[in-house]
């Protein structure tokens, strides 16, 4: 994460890195034939979590919450591209853990030539 003008100078995030789910998609339809695994990171920041202080589960982003959303975006969507993928469940994530910001970074291998991963990153404020 880079700090910016725009983010709170205390800004809390829960981060969980690696997520590795399947899902069809790709920009060609031979692509969308097999399911193909996505690697997912997200960042969430709030301007303060509270479980800081209370040491309850109730009090911070759950992460397992957190993985749930990703799983279920990937089982029904119908994009082809990774970016309105990335971008749905970035605007999940600030909607139903009360986020103030949101980095998502989602990635697929074997793509492009001489490249290990392709991918996308997306960072929203909320509104």
């Amino acid at each position: 994460m880079q700090p910016n003008d725009n983010m709170p100078a205390d800004l809390d995030i829960i981060f969980i890195r690696d997520i590795r789910l399947d899902t069809l998609i790709g920009a060609y339809e031979f692509e969308r034939r097999q399911p193909r695994t996505l690697r997912v990171d997200i960042e969430i920041g709030r301007p303060s979590i509270r479980a800081c202080k209370t040491d309850e589960l109730a009090d911070t982003i759950d992460y397992s919450a957190v993985v749930d959303v990703v799983r279920q975006t990937f089982s029904s969507h119908t994009f082809h591209l990774l970016e309105p993928l990335a971008e749905l469940v970035v605007d999940l994530i600030l909607e139903k853990f009360d986020a103030q910001w949101a980095r998502i970074e989602v990635s697929k291998t074997g793509v492009v030539a001489d490249a290990r991963d392709v991918g996308v990153r997306i960072v929203r404020f909320r509104q």
